[in-house]
């Protein structure tokens, strides 16, 4: 889902893109939770006793989590004006921000399918230049012992025509 069409989040990775500067905030599971929790709840208020008994069990610390983590989500949202996330004293939060359902994995697959299609491509680069070395090595090579075959053939030729000289002498 994407947050006032800059914050990407990602539930199933615990993750929040940030499209203006690229950045990946990876979240702990409570705070999640607790962003889930009030996008599900868009426009309503979130009892302070709701969110205490699902994200934190009733733990006894947990009013001084919940208020360290709203901080963190309105930080994490750049919510200064606590616009996003709404306070209403001793009753609990209301989310206000704009939300699209749009699914994270696509992107994430499009950017691995274009990794993927590069690291297929310098493979056959790297295929065909090894391809390549090794044909232009074999000429060479051919060329080579060709030439030098024909250098010792001029040599075993100009020998025997030296034995035929000191033969017929």
């Amino acid at each position: 889902m994407l947050i006032n069409r800059r914050f990407r989040v990602n539930a199933s990775r615990n993750e929040v893109l940030d499209h203006r500067t690229g950045k990946i905030v990876r979240l702990e599971p409570r705070l999640m939770k607790l962003l889930c929790l009030l996008i599900e709840n868009h426009g309503q208020i979130v009892n302070r006793s709701l969110i205490i008994e699902q994200i934190w069990n009733d733990y006894p610390g947990a009013d001084e989590g919940l208020n360290q983590a709203i901080s963190g989500l309105r930080k994490l949202l750049e919510d200064d004006q606590k616009k996003i996330i709404e306070t209403l004293p001793k009753t609990g939060y209301c989310f206000r921000g704009g939300i699209e359902k749009t699914p994270f994995k696509h992107q994430r697959k499009t950017l691995k399918t274009a990794h993927v299609l590069a690291g297929v491509l310098i493979l056959i680069a790297i295929l065909f230049l090894v391809r390549y070395y090794q044909a232009t090595e074999a000429t060479i090579t051919d060329q080579l012992h060709r030439k030098e075959a024909r250098h010792l053939y001029k040599i075993d030729s100009a020998r025997q025509a030296e034995r035929l000289k000191a033969d017929k002498k």
